[in-house]
């Protein structure tokens, strides 16, 4: 923060950083899940991947994916993700910092 005046701050402006998402994911039974997390350990601002099962259909498996790192690209691993011949359902839990 930078003072302005008498008592009144102004926030810098500065780029909130993803540090961990919880992300529910589709995705079929190839690649497994130990392939995948080597995958998206790979992604930019990643330093650690978790993946557990939580259902698993004739076709597909239903999986929460936790990742954690210093400023994870989400975009891209949304990507990688995709391309992975997974999808993402949806972002349960995010923790941002600046």
């Amino acid at each position: 923060m930078v003072r302005k005046g008498l008592g009144e701050f102004k926030r810098e402006k500065v780029n909130p950083k993803i540090k961990h998402l919880l992300l529910d994911v589709l995705k079929p039974h190839l690649p497994d899940i130990i392939e995948l997390s080597k995958a998206l350990a790979h992604v930019q601002g990643v330093k650690k991947v978790t993946i557990e099962i939580v259902e698993i259909d004739q076709d597909t498996e239903s999986i929460r994916v936790e990742v954690d790192g210093d400023a994870i690209d989400i975009v891209s691993l949304k990507k990688k993700i995709n391309e992975m011949g997974a999808s993402v359902h949806s972002v349960d839990s995010v923790t941002t910092e600046i």
